[in-house]
């Protein structure tokens, strides 16, 4: 630490509270001053006080107004653009500075609730809003699916209630951001996801914050993505009295996460009494009818034969000694009748005896067969007698025949004796073979080649001395 330097004075966070606070009180242009802004995320306590906050773009000042001020102010709620006079001063449990309003003047609407009430009034127009439109939830939902942030505290509070109460209810997530610029897109499309899920319900949920914060789901894209899904819709956004267009839109609405979790899910304690009263009620109903039952049953006794159950039982065994009579009769006609229709038949059957029948189609078979074989014996005499003529007319033109067939015969054979070899022979001439070929060509035969010649009454072997095509040659 240099010696110019002097050291900090510490003081607690109450003390410094304190001493700010003091400070803009003090502050004369801060005693009285007039805030132009729209009222967003406003409040009221149980005590009466009002808190809300203005804002012009993205700055926010807190104001705070007495119960006893309130009277005396217009009539103003979220996106009411407004002139706050008061002073400003601190409020030292959340560090944070504020308006005390004492007078408002009311300026019109704001810009964010101009455009709520234009949408409002666009969708309304289009039927989005008709009561008529909206369907009634299940008795008793087994799957609902929740259309919210995890880290949200309204999805926290309605799980939390809702396994309390109903731990027998699924919950489906259908995880979106919930506030932001892309916060609309991402809700739509997790309607979509719940509306082809296998639920009975849909919860669109968030917890509070600023009408501007909830304003995602006054958005025109989420307001009809909850008019056309597929199953029952419950909206439950924020913690306030004020509505998002889609609370409009969904088929049930309620103020708070925790509400749409009794909407949804019966409490299973009142579900077991209301269970266990329905059976007593039964049993004792039940007991009653067996009661009253009885009791007619043993009236009806008294009044009835069966006090005396011969006298009941005596007429009944004479008819059926009668029906046994009948009944016996019965079976003796009908044995008659089917004896006497039997002799008819067999009388019909004896005359119709297959053996008569095949005793008169023999003989009939037998004089057929006598017509046919001397039928049999005229064809083949006139076959007899058609060979003969035909014999006596074939023999002449036979011998013709072979006559000319001889003469043929004679022709070919001297014509083949003139061309045979042994004939040629006979006439003095010689086949030459050397080796196993006829000699035809005398250039074919070497000088001392040793070839054979046959002749018309044997062979015999001769050398080539030389040979010459014009025929001059000699062989030893």
């Amino acid at each position: 630490m240099t010696p110019a330097q002097t050291p900090a004075r510490v003081v607690g966070v109450a003390r410094l509270a304190d001493y700010l606070k003091r400070k803009l009180e003090k502050d004369v242009q801060l005693r009285s001053v007039s805030v132009r802004g729209e009222v967003s995320n406003a409040s009221t306590a149980r005590s009466g006080h009002m808190n809300f906050d203005l804002k012009e773009g993205d700055a926010i000042l807190r104001c705070f107004a007495w119960q006893s001020d309130l009277a005396r102010f217009p009539a103003f709620g979220n996106g009411t653009a407004i002139v706050a006079t008061g002073s400003v001063s601190t409020y030292a449990p959340k560090s944070t500075y504020q308006l005390v309003v004492r007078a408002i003047e009311r300026e019109g609407v704001g810009n964010v609730q101009a455009l709520f009430e234009e949408r409002k009034r666009k969708l309304a127009a289009e039927g989005l809003f008709d009561p008529a439109r909206k369907r009634a939830l299940p008795a008793f939902p087994f799957r609902v699916a929740l259309v919210s942030s995890r880290s949200a505290n309204g999805a926290i509070d309605f799980v939390t209630l809702l396994r309390e109460r109903a731990p027998h209810v699924r919950i489906v997530w259908c995880e979106t951001s919930v506030q932001g610029p892309n916060a609309p897109a991402e809700i739509v499309a997790a309607l979509g996801r719940a509306s082809r899920a296998d639920v009975d319900a849909i919860v669109v949920t968030r917890g509070g914050g600023s009408f501007e914060d909830l304003f995602a789901f006054s958005d025109e894209s989420v307001v009809r993505a909850v008019a056309r899904a597929r199953h029952p819709v419950v909206a439950a956004i924020g913690h306030t009295v004020d509505q998002q267009l889609c609370d409009f839109a969904a088929d049930v609405h309620v103020e708070t996460p925790s509400a749409a979790a009794k909407a949804i899910g019966s409490d299973i304690r009142d579900l077991r009494a209301r269970l266990d009263d329905r059976q007593g009620r039964a049993r004792a109903a039940l007991r009653l009818r067996l009661e009253r039952l009885g009791a007619r049953l043993n009236a009806a006794l008294l009044r009835s034969k069966l006090s005396d159950p011969r006298t009941y039982l005596a007429p009944l065994a004479q008819r059926l000694d009668d029906l046994d009579a009948a009944l016996v009769d019965a079976e003796s006609a009908s044995r008659r009748s089917r004896e006497t229709r039997l002799r008819d038949v067999t009388r019909r059957l004896d005359a119709q005896d297959p053996s008569l029948r095949l005793a008169a189609r023999a003989a009939t078979l037998r004089d057929a067969a006598a017509r046919l074989d001397r039928a049999l014996e005229r064809y083949l005499e006139r076959v007899r007698r058609s060979s003969g003529a035909a014999a006596a007319r074939l023999e002449p033109a036979a011998r013709g025949a072979l006559a000319r067939i001889g003469q043929g015969l004679a022709l070919t054979r001297a014509h083949l004796d003139g061309n045979n070899p042994e004939a040629i022979l006979q006439r003095g001439y010689a086949i030459v073979t050397y080796g196993a070929a006829i000699v035809r060509d005398p250039a074919a035969l070497p000088p001392g080649a040793l070839v054979t010649a046959q002749v018309a009454r044997g062979t015999f072997s001769a050398r080539v001395e030389r040979n010459e095509q014009d025929g001059n040659e000699r062989i030893g």
